[in-house]
């Protein structure tokens, strides 16, 4: 059951309490970290280094999808993904922060649960960590730096394991964009609530590994995407030119159109109103996005015929389609990928 924590009659609902002695960062009711979850609901573009090669454009949309959970996801392809949601948790009877990180490589499913044990701040700088929910800093955790409008988020993982020390495996640097959209979420759920979105009783069961808590079959996940509020998805269907049947494609989804119907490219709309890039392979008539937070996009599909990863002059593309996204819908578009771009 959800339930609300009281805050006290006289306390200030959410501020953080910050003990001069040791920095820590708790609410009012002393729940530590809980200032993440606003310090993160914002859409992020910057660099991110991975173990599949280095990103100079990356994007991180995270806006809240109920009263306590801020989500995000990175969707490169087919069942190529990255999912990062940080959400108030019970955990052995206690309020805690917790992450969720998985979703799909290849065939594989992962999930991932995390929890926060360090909440700190310097000055404007403010950090926290999340460690393996069952292994600890052991096995793995991320950081998060928060210094004015710039996030720096850094992942590490016991690729042995056998508990050595993690190495790193992500390191995302990112720039505060388009703060209407997380805005716009937090005020429809009063963002954030001290009022637990799951869970997880006395611990995690039927785990793979004794030392993570992690999951690698989704019926076997205790928080699925089906348990997941307020978010939708979207398949679009490509009709392709004759031309471009056997080119592999980019699908960006914005929230401005990229190529208007005019057939004019807006490099600024490419560069910082893009909220997901998704690689489609020749082979691939459909994709659909998942955990798509409701509003009004843009989808712009087109076979980057000279490699440069932007819609260009001789490249063939449709003119960005606007459609509006709804709660927990599930929307199907036909997409005609046959202009070509003057």
């Amino acid at each position: 059951m959800k339930y609300i924590f009281s805050l006290g009659l006289f306390c200030l609902a959410f501020l953080a309490c910050k003990d001069p002695e040791n920095n820590e960062i708790r609410s009012q009711s002393g729940i530590l970290g809980f200032d993440i979850l606003t310090d993160i609901s914002a859409h992020w573009i910057g660099t991110n280094e991975t173990p599949f090669g280095d990103y100079d454009w990356f994007s991180f949309d995270f806006r809240p999808i109920s009263s306590s959970h801020t989500h995000a996801i990175y969707e490169g392809g087919t069942n190529q993904n990255i999912i990062v949601s940080l959400f108030l948790a019970e955990l052995d009877g206690d309020p805690v922060i917790m992450a969720r990180n998985g979703g799909w490589l290849g065939n594989q499913y992962r999930a991932t649960y995390f929890i926060l044990d360090k909440a700190e701040h310097q000055g404007q700088q403010r950090y926290y960590r999340l460690v393996d929910a069952v292994g600890g800093v052991k096995r793995a955790y991320m950081e998060f730096v928060f210094d004015n409008d710039q996030l720096h988020f850094d992942a590490y993982k016991d690729n042995s394991g056998t508990l050595d020390d993690p190495i790193h495996h992500m390191g995302f640097v990112g720039i505060k964009k388009n703060e209407q959209l997380a805005n716009t979420a937090a005020s429809l759920f009063n963002f954030p609530q001290e009022k637990i979105e799951h869970n997880f009783g006395s611990g995690f069961q039927g785990l793979v590994d004794p030392n993570s808590a992690l999951y690698l079959a989704e019926d076997q996940d205790p928080f699925p995407e089906s348990e997941h509020k307020h978010v939708s998805t979207l398949k679009s269907l490509f009709n392709k030119d004759a031309s471009i049947a056997d080119d592999p494609m980019l699908l960006f989804l914005s929230i401005e159109p990229i190529v208007d119907d005019m057939g004019q490219v807006h490099l600024s709309a490419l560069q910082d109103k893009t909220l997901r890039t998704t690689d489609i392979t020749p082979s691939e008539y459909s994709f659909t996005h998942t955990y798509l937070h409701p509003g009004t996009y843009f989808t712009t599909v087109f076979s980057d015929r000279d490699g440069n990863s932007i819609p260009s002059s001789g490249d063939i593309s449709n003119y960005s389609i606007e459609m509006t996204i709804d709660p927990e819908k599930e929307l199907e578009i036909n997409i005609d990928v046959n202009r070509e771009i003057p």
